[in-house]
């Protein structure tokens, strides 16, 4: 399971989303529930993304707020990353 932090901040009457971790990632929701899963399908766009172009997935850094991805895209993630770290193309 990966879970990664998310912060939420009001914006004009929506809730905005960005992740520390993933920089590109940023969505909204019209309350704090709609944001939390439009920041799940952020997530895993960033990540296959990020796993399109041969980059790094980081590990979740510290966070009060997270937003978890589904298991099939944790899994890929992790695939990736342990690839990576083997040097696997």
């Amino acid at each position: 399971m990966l879970a990664y932090p998310v912060l939420l901040a009001d914006d004009d009457g929506t809730v905005l989303v960005t992740s520390p971790d993933f920089p590109e990632l940023a969505t909204f929701g019209d309350d704090r529930e709609e944001a939390l899963a439009r920041a799940v399908d952020a997530l895993e766009e960033a990540i296959a993304a990020r796993i399109a172009a041969k980059e790094t997935i980081p590990a979740p850094s510290k966070g009060d707020v997270r937003a978890t991805v589904p298991t099939p895209t944790a899994i890929k993630a992790l695939r990736h990353q342990r690839m990576r770290q083997q040097d696997i193309g």
